[in-house]
């Protein structure tokens, strides 16, 4: 699973920033839980479209469907630079990303 691309969302009030990523596959039950090595995942299987939360220690939150390319990203106020990259460096090993909208 390698990112495609990516995009800075609107801005939040509390100075935090929100990327939206789209990735190559869609997530997968197996993929989603491997991310529990980057903080406390949630994941409800039993929803009509299965949904999974991620919060790490460092302030990250990401959410996203089951079946879905793309899930949406919360990075904290401080140090979001270093955390975006830490995100982004999972899915590096794959391949770099083909496009990138900051």
């Amino acid at each position: 699973m390698r990112v495609v691309e990516s995009r800075k969302l609107e801005d939040c009030f509390d100075g935090s920033s929100v990327h939206w990523y789209r990735f190559d596959c869609p997530w997968t039950q197996a993929g989603i839980l491997e991310l529990k090595s980057l903080g406390k995942i949630e994941y409800f299987a039993d929803f009509p479209r299965p949904f999974f939360r991620l919060r790490t220690d460092r302030g990250m939150f990401v959410q996203g469907i089951c079946g879905e390319h793309t899930c949406r990203v919360i990075l904290p106020r401080e140090g979001n630079h270093e955390v975006r990259r830490d995100w982004e460096s999972v899915f590096s090993s794959r391949e770099p990303a083909d496009k990138t909208f900051d």
